[in-house]
């Protein structure tokens, strides 16, 4: 009989294949770099804390603790909002996802030890997720500007459920970029920002993308992949369905934790008691083939400098130092530019573009030790630590 855990594993692999559109194992994996050995070292280290992967949005029995999950009415529509932390009086943050579309609820996993020290809440944007599995493609209002006012919406939802004067937010990715107009639009609402895989100007990380991607490609000998490269041309481009053709070969070369976290992030999704196929299905189908689409144009003209350089509230990246995704230079050279009441960014080591799920103990480390003294210190009058450059 084959075990139960052997056939999460199978499952997680033929998902993989979905996502990447191989026609097999090897070759899915092969598109990412990486072996079957490194993926079924992935899948083993989740198989040792299977319950705790099974369990992660289950309840939370400590005696001031919160564990919500459902829809809440954001913007006019049903939007899924999780609330998960051992003590609700812990300051909160608020995590914006990236993608466009590309929900993380479902990974509370990931950050479980997080709860300790935060209430970690989690929002599956518009045409995200569960969201999206509500309405589907008939989801209304695709805009930057609704979005950013569901935004606001979920941060007073939170703030109010927790009895909370201010939240923390945390934006990755596109969720970086939605974020900062989140904080220019209602800064009242937050104690601080913190971004990671930093988002300033499309444009440009995009074309870094494409200069790295043909560097890699060249130095592997990879003619018929530098072909297709150059006959498709640098960006702009006018479809995601364009820029996919580079990001195919652009996985190839994403940092080994990056991969790490992509394959994990499938057998998490799959082990997780209260995650359907259903679900998993909405969360692939909203990201890459109806938010990506509508929201491409609006995505690739986002530029950050446009909002000006003075940030309201104390202002973190967190950025991994392999981010091929949204090189941290990028973000360092817009950090420079901000003027904030605090402001510190940090590089992790053997961290990328995901690196506050696959490096998630040591980016834990930094919002306890860097940014939480600084929130409390809003709500004590104790003095803040000096935050800075690093």
């Amino acid at each position: 009989m084959i075990r139960r855990q052997l056939l999460y594993v199978l499952a997680a692999m033929i998902a993989v294949v979905l996502i990447v559109a191989g026609i097999g194992i090897s070759r899915a994996l092969a598109n990412f770099g990486m072996s079957p050995a490194q993926a079924f070292g992935v899948f083993h280290k989740l198989r040792a804390d299977a319950i705790a992967v099974r369990d992660a949005e289950g309840p939370i029995d400590t005696p001031n603790g919160i564990a919500e999950r459902g829809f809440v009415k954001i913007g006019g529509i049903d939007q899924w909002v999780t609330i998960r932390g051992e003590d609700r009086r812990n300051p909160a943050i608020l995590i914006v996802h990236g993608g466009v579309g590309d929900a993380q609820s479902q990974l509370a996993y990931l950050y479980r030890h997080w709860q300790r020290d935060f209430t970690v809440v989690q929002w599956d944007q518009r045409g995200a997720g569960r969201t999206y599995g509500r309405y589907g493609d008939a989801t209304p209002d695709m805009t930057l500007d609704r979005m950013i006012q569901d935004g606001v919406e979920v941060a007073d939802y939170a703030r109010k459920r927790l009895d909370q004067r201010k939240l923390i937010l945390l934006g990755h990715s596109w969720g970086s970029a939605l974020g900062v107009h989140i904080i220019q639009r209602r800064p009242d609402l937050f104690s601080a920002y913190v971004g990671t895989g930093q988002v300033v100007r499309v444009a440009d990380l995009t074309a870094r993308q494409y200069d790295y991607t043909l560097e890699r490609l060249r130095a592997d000998h990879q003619k018929t992949a530098i072909a297709e490269l150059l006959k498709l041309g640098p960006p702009p481009y006018k479809t995601d369905a364009q820029e996919e053709v580079m990001r195919t070969w652009l996985n190839r070369y994403l940092a080994d934790s990056d991969k790490n976290y992509l394959l994990a992030s499938v057998d998490v999704m799959l082990r997780n008691s209260k995650y359907s196929l259903k679900d998993f299905r909405d969360l692939q189908t909203g990201h890459l083939s109806f938010s990506l689409p509508r929201m491409y144009l609006t995505y690739t003209a986002i530029d950050l400098n446009s909002l000006g350089v003075v940030m309201p509230i104390p202002f973190f990246i967190i950025d991994g130092r392999e981010d091929h995704l949204a090189p941290p230079d990028l973000a360092s050279q817009y950090f420079q530019t901000i003027r904030a009441p605090q402001k510190a960014m940090f590089l992790l080591d053997n961290a990328g573009h995901f690196a506050a799920m696959s490096n998630s103990d040591e980016f834990l480390k930094i919002l306890v030790d860097r940014v939480r003294p600084v929130v409390l210190s809003e709500t004590t009058g104790a003095p803040a630590p000096k935050a800075s450059a690093l």
